[in-house]
């Protein structure tokens, strides 16, 4: 059995791309259709018998009907060749308020053929290879998984108890499956030991983090992640005898920031299959082989310039820009110079030599002796890979907070945080 698994498409990411007047359209746009274009046209080649979405369709909980249609028609693709199609709902795809419809509610409202939702639930689909169960663990928020009273308790209990909870959730699906038929658990969460594009572990902060021991104790045959934009196995590094299932994050299948600009994009390729001999057990065994596909994601592309007192400012420039592959890539500038050397950079003869680019993210200057970094035209990507204590923390470092004062700020937002969750 063949099956394709991405998550993370992110349509109506606007960032970095250019507003084209004929279509109305951000360029953008077609660059996440170009990758989800080369993913369905592999699954059709590959012939493969099932396609998993671990969620976050859009950018926003409410995109708009081009978003909504563009998304639609490549559902559509897959499922018209005869491809059944399984959706979860991710935290960008979940309502803002109770009682609103999440942005992929239209499928099963609609009955659309071959295209399944799974939520808190072991949904055994038909291919042609025969059945797979799949298992789904969609987006979940604070007030969902605790009562009134656990919203009350001390911020460390609150977390534990939502691990704790989704852990159960796990628990759970597993004890449903059929250990006769293949099975996959769908996902649409932060893992423990998991890390974002920006290298970051993932820490208990506003997401809640499902315990990696769940997942490694479970009877699912392979575990399909989305949430975290970095494609990662967290099964790899665990001794033989405890990896349990292979434990997978797809990724991303387009870069959103600069954040992921050293990250390979794209989906997995799974395999799954058990002997003849192996089928006649109770309990038989099912192998599962898993390959990471690379999408033609658009390049990011960091050129770092530092200029000295005796160097030609725009030469150097000129030359860093020269050895690297700018063509059609998304590219910034960042220069470390001083105040008099400053003045002497062109930014005009900067955007010449960049003439290739798709779009240029910002030429920076990083001024010797300033606090500050100094912009001039375009913006600087730093705070685009951070989150809001991220910025927070980055706001306190410039006005020069003391430690412990500093500490405490980020503890207190981080519990306002945790309490709009």
């Amino acid at each position: 059995m063949k099956i394709l698994h991405f998550a993370d498409v992110h349509l109506g990411m606007e960032n970095y791309g250019k507003f084209d007047p004929e279509t109305g359209l951000n360029s953008r746009l077609g660059d996440f259709l170009r990758s989800f274009d080369f993913l369905v046209a592999a699954a059709k080649k590959n012939k493969v018998d099932l396609v998993l979405f671990a969620g976050d369709a859009f950018k926003t909980r409410e995109p708009s009907p081009t978003y909504q249609k563009a998304f639609a028609e490549k559902i559509y693709e897959l499922a018209s060749a005869d491809i059944p199609v399984v959706l979860l709902v991710g935290n960008h795809d979940f309502p803002g308020a109770l009682g609103k419809a999440h942005t992929l509610e239209i499928y099963p409202t609609l009955n659309v053929p071959k295209v399944y939702m799974v939520s808190d639930e072991v949904k055994t689909i038909q291919t042609k290879s025969g059945p797979i169960q799949i298992a789904g663990l969609p987006w979940y928020t604070k007030q969902q998984l605790l009562s009134k009273g656990d919203l009350k308790l001390p911020l460390e209990k609150m977390r534990e108890k939502l691990s704790r909870r989704l852990a159960e959730k796990v628990d759970y699906l597993s004890s449903k499956i059929d250990p006769k038929i293949p099975s996959i658990l769908l996902a649409h969460t932060s893992v423990e030991g998991a890390t974002f594009g920006s290298e970051r572990s993932v820490m208990i902060g506003s997401d809640i983090i499902l315990p990696l021991a769940s997942l490694r104790h479970s009877r699912f045959n392979y575990v399909a992640l989305g949430h975290i934009h970095k494609h990662q196995e967290l099964s790899k590094n665990l001794p033989r005898r405890q990896a349990g299932p292979p434990i997978v994050y797809a990724g991303s299948i387009e870069r959103i920031d600069f954040g992921e600009e050293k990250e390979d994009k794209g989906f997995i390729l799974i395999k799954m299959y058990a002997s003849p001999k192996a089928m006649q057990s109770s309990r038989p065994k099912f192998q599962t082989q898993w390959n990471f596909i690379k999408t033609p994601a658009r390049k990011f592309l960091t050129i770092h310039v530092k200029i000295g007192d005796d160097d030609d400012a725009d030469e150097k420039i000129s030359q860093a820009i020269q050895k690297e592959k700018t063509n059609e890539a998304v590219v910034r500038v960042i220069i470390e110079t001083n105040e008099g050397k400053s003045a002497e950079i062109s930014d005009s003869k900067i955007r010449a030599a960049l003439s290739r680019a798709d779009f240029i993210a910002g030429i920076t200057r990083e001024i010797k002796g300033h606090a500050r970094t100094q912009i001039k035209n375009g913006f600087s990507d730093e705070l685009a890979s951070l989150d809001t204590l991220g910025i927070l923390e980055k706001y306190l470092q410039t006005k020069k907070v003391s430690q412990f004062r500093k500490q405490e700020l980020l503890k207190t937002a981080e519990k306002l945080i945790e309490e709009t969750m």
